[in-house]
């Protein structure tokens, strides 16, 4: 019979060898990084989307997915062919690709307000998407306010995000990458898609941001369980 005690132990121990170049320095959401310290790409997201933008093909059923950068984004298409149907129309192509994105982190967008303000947002704010996330803008003063500095805005973004999703987080002790957080562990929440995700290490960190598409379709499967087993507790 197979020692459940024994693939406790091998996980974490292979945990350690993974993590071996971790730095031991703590890294908290909640002293983020000033927007000064870092160039633009790295506030920036990865695509995140397991399927073709413009064709809505499952990555890998037509080989390994091609990676492209437009100004500060990286997209990612399944074919050479639809890398060149993008390129032949990239201002069509990026209506489609920010529509869908303006569409998916909609329901996880945490503000009510303007970043820079108490002033409430209208009920149809300026939507847009920059570094593959989504802002809204109360006008077009303030989304260009955002545009002149988006880093800074990221970092705002962030820890609104972060405020309002960390306490019905599903997974807060077990880390999408390395599995169950060990207490002697640094718990770290970064943003992805406006959608938080609780690491236990930098390593993990850079991970998820670099294949963001493998790691969030397991975290909103814990958020959804967690706010089911919440909705039944309230009954």
């Amino acid at each position: 019979m197979f020692d459940k005690s024994l693939a406790r132990t091998i996980a974490v121990l292979l945990g350690a060898v993974l993590c071996s170049g971790c730095a031991s320095k703590p890294m908290s959401s909640d002293t983020p990084p000033k927007a000064a310290d870092a160039e633009m790409a790295d506030y920036a997201d990865r695509f995140y989307f397991d399927h073709c933008p413009l064709c809505a093909t499952r990555f890998g059923v037509r080989g390994e997915a091609i990676e492209v950068m437009h100004g500060e984004r990286e997209l990612r298409f399944c074919s050479p062919s639809c890398v060149e149907a993008f390129h032949h129309n990239p201002a069509a192509g990026l209506r489609r690709i920010d529509a869908e994105m303006i569409a998916d982190q909609r329901p996880f967008y945490p503000l009510k307000h303007s970043q820079y303000s108490a002033e409430s947002l209208p009920d149809r704010p300026i939507e847009f998407i920059w570094g593959n996330r989504l802002f809204r803008a109360r006008n077009e003063e303030e989304r260009r306010r955002i545009l002149a500095d988006p880093a800074d805005a990221i970092v705002r973004l962030d820890r609104a995000v972060i405020d309002a999703q960390r306490p019905t987080y599903g997974m807060p002790d077990k880390c999408p990458v390395q599995g169950d957080i060990l207490s002697s562990e640094q718990r770290i929440d970064i943003v992805v898609a406006n959608r938080m995700i609780r690491l236990s290490c930098r390593r993990c960190v850079r991970v998820v941001r670099a294949r963001p598409y493998q790691y969030l379709a397991m975290v909103e499967y814990a958020n959804r369980a967690e706010a089911e087993r919440r909705d039944l507790m309230d009954r």
